[in-house]
C-alpha cells in the first residue's frame, strides 16, 4: 500500500470510529447501495449468491449438489468502505426439510486490491442453525472486496444454506459514477439506455414500452411504463463496475414482481428516444411522472445538489408550456410514524417548489402536497423498496 492510499485508509479508519461511536448502523450490502456479486464458488439453480443482498431472508443462496465446503462468495462493495461488523442470516431456510443446511461457521475477508487477492480475516461469524449471527470487528477494516467463506454447515453432507448477507460501515470518497448508455439485451427483450449527466431514458419492447430514471453512483432508479401508460412500475438496478451488466428488480401495483437483468451487447433494439424530454411526454400522454433523481438527506427536506439535473428538467419543462401548472408531492417509506412521515413528505414538497419559485417560475402554477407513506410503489419490506418508495412526483393540474 502506498502512502497515499495508506493516508486515505487511515482518515478512513477513523472516520469509521467515529461512526461507529455514535452508534450508525448501514447495511452496505443492500442492493440499494450499489453491492454486486463479484464470484460464487458455486450455486443450486434458482437459489443465486445475487439474492442474499436483497434485504430480505424470502430468497437466499445455496451451494451446488455435492459440492465440498468451503463455499465462497466473493461481493464488490460500490467504493471502499470502512467495515466495522459483519452478519450471516439462515432465517427462513430449508433446515426443515434438509437438517443441517444452514451455514455455521463463515470466515468474512477484506481486500482493497481486487475480488481475487490481497485478502485478510476480518472476523469470524458463528451462525445459530435457522438463524442469524453477527460479529464486530475488533478494529474497523477497510475493504472494497469482501469474501463470505463458508467453512462449516451443521452437518448437511450435499448442500450448504445462507439467506442474507449483510455489513456495517461507513464510505469514504465520492462514489465512482457510471454511464449506463448502450443496448442491451435484457429479461425483458432488447433495450436501449440513454443518460445524459444523470438522467436516464430508455424503451423496449420495439418501444411500447418506455423508461425514466436517474443513476446515482452505480444504482438506477427509474419508473417503467408499457401499453401507452396502462400499466406502470418502478425499477431498482445495479450497474456492473465496467458499465456493462445490470442487475435488479421491478416492482408493480407496489409488489415485488421479479428479477430484471441486462447486459450490453450487439443485439437491435427496435426503439428510439424522441427528442423531447421524458418529463414532457410522461405529463403530456399520463398526466403525471414519478421523478427518482431528488435526493434528501435522510430525515431532511435540505435538497442534495446531485439533484439539480433533474430539477433543471422539470424548470425547462415548466418554462417550455407557459400554461402548465403542477402539483409536486412528496412520498416516503414506512419506516416512521404516519404523522411523521405526512410532515416530513410536505416540507420535500415544499422544498422542490421553493426551488423551482426561486427559478423564475410563478407560485401561483405550483402546489405543494404531502403524501407521507400512503401510496407506496414499491415494499416497504426491503431496502430497494423503500429506496423507491422515498420519492417526488408531478401531476399536471387542470
Amino acid at each position: 500500500m502506498d502512502k497515499r492510499t495508506l493516508a486515505v485508509a487511515t482518515a478512513a479508519l477513523l472516520v469509521g470510529a467515529a461512526a461507529l461511536a455514535q452508534g450508525e448502523r448501514a447495511d452496505i450490502l443492500e442492493l440499494v447501495n450499489g453491492t454486486v456479486v463479484a464470484s460464487a464458488s458455486s450455486e443450486y439453480g434458482g437459489w443465486e449468491a445475487k439474492y442474499l443482498l436483497d434485504g430480505s431472508t424470502k430468497r437466499g443462496w445455496c451451494s451446488e449438489e455435492g459440492k465440498p465446503l468451503p463455499h465462497a462468495i466473493v461481493l464488490e462493495l460500490a467504493q471502499p468502505y470502512t467495515v466495522t461488523g459483519v452478519a450471516v442470516d439462515t432465517t427462513g431456510d430449508q433446515e426443515p426439510g434438509y437438517p443441517g443446511i444452514s451455514a455455521k461457521t463463515v470466515v468474512v475477508y477484506g481486500s482493497t486490491s481486487s475480488a481475487t487477492g490481497g485478502f485478510s480475516e476480518l472476523a469470524t461469524v458463528r451462525v445459530p442453525k435457522g438463524g442469524r449471527g453477527e460479529a464486530t470487528l475488533a478494529k474497523p477494516a477497510v475493504a472494497r472486496w469482501l469474501k463470505y467463506e463458508v467453512s462449516a454447515n451443521w452437518g448437511n453432507a450435499d448442500y450448504t444454506e445462507i439467506m442474507e448477507l449483510e455489513a456495517y460501515g461507513t464510505p469514504f470518497g465520492p462514489a465512482p459514477s457510471v454511464n449506463v448508455t448502450g443496448v442491451y439485451d435484457s429479461d425483458y427483450g432488447p433495450m436501449r439506455l440513454q443518460q445524459d449527466g444523470g438522467l436516464v431514458r430508455g424503451c423496449y419492447y420495439d418501444g411500447a414500452a418506455q423508461i425514466d430514471g436517474s443513476v446515482k453512483g452505480r444504482v438506477l432508479q427509474a419508473e417503467w411504463r408499457q401499453d401507452q401508460g396502462k400499466k406502470v412500475g418502478t425499477m431498482i438496478m445495479v450497474v456492473s463496475p465496467d458499465g456493462s451488466k445490470l442487475s435488479g428488480v421491478w416492482f408493480e401495483h407496489g409488489a415485488l414482481a421479479g428479477d430484471w437483468a441486462a447486459k450490453k451487447s450487439n443485439v437491435q433494439a427496435n426503439c428510439t428516444l424522441a427528442g423531447e424530454s421524458g418529463l414532457a411526454q410522461r405529463l403530456a400522454s399520463d398526466g403525471h411522472a414519478v421523478l427518482y433523481g431528488i435526493y434528501f438527506d435522510s430525515d431532511s427536506a435540505t435538497i442534495k445538489p446531485e439533484s439539480q439535473a433533474t430539477l433543471d428538467e422539470v424548470l425547462g419543462v415548466l418554462k417550455a408550456k407557459p400554461a402548465l401548472r403542477l402539483q409536486v408531492g412528496g412520498h416516503t417509506d414506512a419506516t416512521n410514524t404516519d404523522a411523521h412521515n405526512l410532515q416530513l413528505s410536505q416540507r420535500r414538497a415544499e422544498a422542490v417548489v421553493a426551488w423551482l419559485v426561486g427559478h423564475g417560475v410563478a407560485a401561483g402554477r405550483l402546489t405543494a402536497k404531502g403524501f407521507g407513506k400512503a401510496q407506496p410503489v414499491a415494499d416497504n419490506a426491503t431496502a430497494a423498496g423503500r429506496a423507491l418508495n422515498r420519492r417526488v412526483e408531478v401531476t399536471a393540474l387542470k
